[in-house]
């Protein structure tokens, strides 16, 4: 049985410095920058999901990119 997901696309603006060092993983291991960032965000839910809390970072933006 194949599990269907889904997907649903979204944008993300990133720092340069951020985007280049993403970019330039995906391409040394072969893979998509979306993969990269899907693996991302999956573990990041993970550890989430694991602590049962989250605190943002001191001064990280919020929605709409207003601290």
């Amino acid at each position: 049985m194949e599990i269907s997901m889904k997907a649903v696309r979204t944008t993300v603006s990133l720092p340069s410095e951020q985007y280049e060092k993403l970019q330039a993983l995906a391409e040394a291991n072969g893979l998509s920058v979306a993969w990269v960032v899907r693996q991302a965000v999956g573990e990041f839910l993970g550890r989430v999901e694991a602590e049962k809390s989250y605190s943002p970072l001191e001064g990280a933006s919020k929605v709409g990119g207003k601290a």
